[in-house]
């Protein structure tokens, strides 16, 4: 289990005022999940993390890249956990803000193209590919940072019917227009994208309902 940021750090690292940001794009962040008043959609929400946490390659030498980083709340393991975390997002002020709180220094960067080809040792996508349009473009570029056999996690949302309906037990009902696609579709478009997937695993359970699925790829050579 990876190191909790308390409501309150989360609700802090998040009151700062961002030009140009919307309630839709901090929908996208998650920011109001791991902020509901139901603990199990918090726990929900963290399980995301932890699982990835465990598909991660124990190597503490290695580069990573948290690609969509949102608030930032995966930071701190990357950065414990790695010899150098990149970390970018359309509004990275709210995990700026959380990881100097933190006294720890993941280096942000504004283009994918700031990281050196064929260095990243692993790059991780939580839900966030779901929001992306052009995902062959990403996911050739994601070829290109990885090292020879790099590691590649995903988190998704399945988009089915029950996460649909738990959706609207969530308070969240007329949401989730931004996910162009589900996990499932992703897996697919990753695998022909040029990666090999290894091991996905199901939450809240490993067998259905399934709301969430953790995926671990490798860069296919």
């Amino acid at each position: 289990m990876i190191e909790r940021t308390s409501l309150a750090d989360i609700r802090t690292a998040t009151e700062i005022q961002i030009t140009n940001i919307s309630e839709h794009d901090r929908d996208e962040m998650a920011i109001p999940s791991y902020l509901h008043g139901n603990p199990l959609i918090r726990w929900l929400m963290w399980k995301r993390y932890d699982t990835i946490a465990e598909l991660l390659n124990p190597a503490t030498d290695k580069h990573v890249l948290e690609f969509g980083c949102g608030v930032g709340l995966f930071l701190p393991h990357l950065h414990k956990n790695s010899a150098k975390t990149y970390a970018i997002d359309l509004f990275p002020q709210y995990a700026q803000n959380l990881t100097q709180k933190k006294s720890i220094s993941p280096k942000f960067i504004e283009s994918l193209e700031d990281i050196p080809d064929a260095s990243l040792d692993t790059i991780v996508a939580a839900d966030v590919l779901e929001h992306i349009e052009e995902l062959d473009h990403y996911l050739e570029i994601f070829r290109r940072k990885l090292k020879s056999g790099g590691q590649f996690l995903v988190s998704g949302p399945t988009e089915n019917f029950v996460y649909r309906i738990g959706r609207i037990v969530a308070g969240f009902a007329g949401k989730g227009d931004y996910h162009h696609t589900n996990i499932d579709k992703l897996i697919c478009d990753i695998e022909t994208g040029g990666f090999r997937l290894d091991i996905a695993k199901r939450l809240p359970f490993s067998y259905l309902p399934t709301l969430f699925k953790i995926c671990a790829f490798t860069k296919a050579d």
